[in-house]
């Protein structure tokens, strides 16, 4: 008898493991409060290749430290008591910038982000002119800011990711319109990127529905093991299934914990706002201001403005001081004009101390798959995340080793007891 799967939340990961499991024969249901694509995988820069391939927490980051905690660094902003609120999750963060530990985080995260790009084109096949191949920039203002990136562009040289440095000249070749207060570039030519995330969400799961699943716009409550499987406790009622796949990106540690699971998973949220791209000024590809911490990308609402994170409790206000901090100098390196919507996007994505994703089977649970905390690369690592969930649920070889980013590697936060 064909196994029944349900797929909690429809963001780009659970939407892809939704479409893997489905194209194997599985009878999936997935569920979400939301129409899919709406949350997380809504507030994104649109990238998709090997950038991210450096862990958050890294052995630069100690000389960081005291501009970040004294929130005066444009990248990240910490909420009043938000450190101490999650200190054990802190501590471990830091501990994972020992270069050991790096060099292990940056393996692991390589080795599914080598995946991102194919893994995209197989799954948008028909449509692939959803995803532009033009690469993406990292800008640089100065010549030290471009020193800094020392570190950066030796990892990616060791890893084979493709790069070029441009010079004024050859950025101005490359994107005519910007302002000139960039001296130095890299492009990364083998990135792509789309210009509406939430779309390719909306392909992926009719093309899931194509294939004969079901969508339950409902939210899910509850998820208890039964004998034969398990019992996911919905709004509006019950759903039995054989397996369930959890993959509510920074909500899933809620529905997890009455089962036991401490998993060190935190929401850092951010913001995007769209301006105005100027008549016949067109940016050609997504572009991070190194220096400026934050990334413009061309979009069909207009270039997006994301910012850089902020650590803060899930119920606080928006407090959007990171965006207007980038506001003035976005408008002044790129063609923007007047804002598009009248107050900015919010949106969390789920966080692991070590940058790693939590992929696989549930340690006490053996009916229940972990599929989340992405971080900010699930949009680049959905389809690929799908895949392996697929292929590890119907014995086939992974596509990755998976044991990296099993849920069993935080037993110190509870596991294996």
């Amino acid at each position: 008898m064909t196994r029944s799967v349900a797929v909690l939340g429809a963001g780009i990961v659970g939407i892809s493991c939704a479409l893997h499991l489905a194209k194997r024969g599985f009878r999936v249901t997935l569920v979400d409060r939301r129409e899919p694509g709406s949350e997380t995988s809504f507030g994104n820069s649109g990238v998709v290749g090997r950038a991210s391939i450096a862990p958050l927490s890294q052995p630069a980051l100690w000389k960081k430290l005291p501009r970040y905690a004294a929130n005066r660094d444009r990248a990240v902003r910490f909420g009043p008591g938000y450190p101490a609120r999650e200190l054990g999750w802190f501590v471990r963060f830091l501990a994972n910038s020992r270069p050991g530990a790096f060099d292990a985080n940056v393996r692991h995260l390589n080795a599914l982000l080598s995946h991102a790009l194919d893994e995209h084109q197989a799954l948008l096949a028909g449509d692939s002119g959803l995803l532009r191949r033009d690469g993406w920039l990292q800008l640089f203002r100065t010549e030290s800011g471009f020193e800094a990136s020392a570190g950066t562009r030796a990892l990616w040289y060791r890893h084979g990711v493709r790069f070029r440095i441009l010079d004024r000249d050859g950025l101005r070749e490359l994107e005519p319109h910007l302002g000139p207060v960039f001296r130095r570039a890299i492009w990364l030519t083998d990135i792509a990127s789309v210009a509406d995330p939430a779309q390719v969400c909306r392909v992926l799961a009719e093309r899931f529905a194509a294939e004969g699943g079901n969508v339950l716009r409902t939210e899910a409550r509850s998820v208890a093991a039964t004998g034969t499987g398990v019992r996911i406790g919905l709004d509006d009622g019950e759903l039995h299934a054989d397996e369930a796949v959890v993959a509510l990106g920074p909500w899933s540690t809620d529905l997890l914990a009455p089962l036991g699971y401490r998993l060190p998973v935190i929401r850092e949220r951010g913001y995007h706002l769209h301006l105005a791209p100027r008549h016949n000024e067109p940016l050609g590809r997504p572009c991070l201001d190194a220096e400026g911490a934050y990334v413009v990308s061309p979009m069909k609402a207009g270039l997006r403005l994301t910012t850089g994170i902020e650590f803060s409790a899930p119920d606080a206000p928006p407090t959007p001081v990171q965006l207007e901090s980038v506001l003035p100098l976005a408008r002044e390196a790129f063609p923007a004009g007047g804002e598009v919507e009248s107050k900015p996007w919010l949106g969390a994505r789920p966080g692991t101390p070590d940058s790693l994703p939590v992929i696989g089977r549930a340690p006490r649970h053996p009916n229940l798959w972990f599929a989340f905390g992405h971080a900010s690369i699930g949009f680049a690592l959905g389809p690929a995340t799908g895949r392996l969930i697929a292929q590890m649920m119907s014995g086939e070889s992974p596509l990755v080793d998976p044991y990296p980013y099993a849920a069993t590697r935080f037993r110190a936060f509870g596991f294996g007891r």
